[in-house]
């Protein structure tokens, strides 16, 4: 096993925290903006942002899903998750860890 592959069932445990942590993430955001009455297109700042929040959520997940397709391993995931813009300061230090360790 190379230090950057890792152990394969310790990569998954980690990708799928990834992919819950985000999707949890973009099924707030889509809940939230059902609570928010119809806005005012281009004028309801809040909408637009949190819209522009889950594009780059579904976005991340898309880009989790690619490497998860294409078998990548711990060095390109840990990078996704420090790279990260949607992973909060509570998550990426634990799916970090799980990496790390896969890679011992």
């Amino acid at each position: 096993m190379t230090s950057g592959r890792g152990e394969p069932a310790a990569i998954e445990r980690a990708c799928a925290a990834m992919h819950a942590e985000l999707n949890a993430l973009r099924e707030a955001i889509s809940r939230e903006l059902c609570t928010i009455p119809p806005p005012v297109p281009a004028c309801d700042v809040n909408f637009n942002r949190l819209l522009e929040d889950r594009a780059r959520i579904v976005d991340e997940l898309q880009a989790l899903a690619r490497l998860r397709a294409s078998g990548a391993g711990c060095d390109a995931l840990l990078a996704f998750c420090r790279a990260s813009g949607a992973l909060d300061a509570r998550a990426k230090p634990q799916i970090e860890a799980l990496l790390l360790d896969a890679m011992t």
